[in-house]
């Protein structure tokens, strides 16, 4: 009797954790829409969305959750976000001629203050800095000189939105201030205020998605004044010591900033400094959480030597093949690309040339797209003739994610037992090795 007790308790709390997000968004049939929810220093994808023919689509959120849930609709650059309180949202928007989002009905209560809110924030930080500045161009007897002090003394006597009510809204906006005062000002001081930051955020911090943006306001104040490369790259070493320091490796908001500066250094080439890191976090004798695993294990196998793991196809490819090892060739050449990329616009003809000498070799190549456009997408394979796929979710490629990849091109030159022999960004590192 217990025990059905205590089960009928937990599918209570389950139950009463489902919340439904869902949006009805004018001029938007018939279309995509990804949603994904905020950790501390990534997102994590909810699913990949259609519209119906009112524009209309609905996710069940199936745990509780306070934090951010975020929408990416024509591209995967601009989103827009949402707060959530573990409460239904049911918003109602319209694409407009900019194809921005214009919020008619902002979903529930904390949204609809929360959008009080950026709107509060704009006219003082943005619009009444430009008025006054505009006021200096107009005379007392113009006939547009009082409509314009009356806006004027509008703004300066606004009140800022009660937000009481909801404490993880507060503690947002202090966070989203925060980050918009250290992206502003890359003083050393700002350091300091993004470690005791790190340091005492409480759990909402996990949920928010703030962190990367932290980090990277702490990696460019680490580089304040400096005027060569290798100033540069030795005040980011020296700062991400003092960081790590300073939060402890072995808590597990430590390890969480480790991962993520690792894979930040990654994605911006800083290979030599990320190895470093890398190295650190391989040497630690405390438990070491999930997420850190999972960074050392992913830099760890992807590795020239190693055995490229077997990713699944989105589709099968020339209707035979589901996954990269089904591919039998002597050589295969994996490129991971997207047709938004420049430089992979600039590889790809050189790409072409080769696959003419690669095939006769026994070779093949594999194009895994991280697109987010589908007809971008298709336009540009049209005239690729090896095998192409794409899952169409921009960096929440499964590509991406399973093979490490944080820049494009990124080229893998495999032997016929899928190890790993080369990986660069470019076709002329590998055009020499083919036998």
């Amino acid at each position: 009797m217990k025990k059905i007790l205590i089960l009928s308790l937990l599918i209570s709390s389950l139950l009463q954790a489902q919340f439904t997000f869902k949006g009805t968004i004018n001029n938007y049939p018939n279309q995509r829409v990804v949603v994904k929810i905020a950790k501390a220093f990534d997102e994590f994808l909810i699913g990949n969305y259609t519209t119906d023919t009112s524009g209309s689509f609905s996710v069940s959120i199936k745990e509780k959750y306070i934090g951010i849930i975020s929408i990416s609709l024509l591209d995967a650059v601009k989103t827009y976000s949402f707060i959530s309180d573990n409460t239904p949202i049911s918003f109602i928007a319209t694409l407009n001629q900019d194809n921005n989002l214009v919020l008619n009905s902002p979903g529930n209560e904390v949204n609809r203050i929360y959008q009080e809110y950026q709107i509060y924030s704009t006219k003082k930080d943005a619009v009444l800095p430009q008025l006054q500045s505009i006021q200096n161009f107009y005379k007392s007897t113009d006939v547009f000189y009082m409509p314009l002090i009356k806006e004027i003394s509008s703004i300066i006597t606004l009140k800022e939105p009660d937000t009481s009510a909801y404490p993880f809204l507060t503690y947002y906006i202090s966070a989203e201030n925060m980050i918009k005062s250290t992206e502003a000002d890359d003083s050393s001081k700002n350091m300091n205020i993004i470690i005791d930051y790190l340091k005492n955020a409480g759990e909402e911090f996990e949920t928010f998605g703030i962190g990367r943006s932290l980090l990277l306001n702490y990696l460019r104040a680490t580089t304040a004044n400096t005027s060569t490369q290798q100033q540069w790259e030795s005040n980011v070493d020296t700062g991400i010591q003092k960081l790590m320091d300073e939060v402890g490796e072995d808590t597990s908001r430590g390890q969480e900033v480790l991962s993520a500066t690792i894979n930040l250094l990654n994605a911006y080439g800083f290979t030599k400094l990320a190895n470093k890191f890398l190295s650190r976090a391989e040497t630690l004798t405390c438990e070491i959480s999930p997420d850190l695993k999972e960074t050392i294990n992913k830099n760890n196998t992807i590795k020239e030597g190693k055995l490229i793991p077997n990713v699944t196809f989105t589709h099968k490819l020339n209707g035979k093949y589901s996954s990269l090892y089904d591919v039998k060739a002597k050589y295969k050449l994996i490129m991971v690309w997207a047709s938004w990329c420049s430089h992979c616009q600039q590889e790809l003809p050189y790409v072409k040339q080769f696959y003419e000498n690669f095939k006769k070799a026994g070779g093949e190549i594999v194009g895994l797209s991280t697109d987010f456009d589908k007809e971008s997408y298709e336009n540009v394979i049209k005239d690729l003739p090896w095998l192409n796929d794409s899952d169409l979710l921009y960096w929440d490629s499964k590509f991406a994610k399973k093979l490490n990849v944080t820049g494009t091109p990124t080229l893998f030159l495999v032997d016929q037992n899928n190890k790993i022999l080369k990986i660069s960004a470019k076709i002329s590192d590998i055009n020499n090795l083919i036998k």
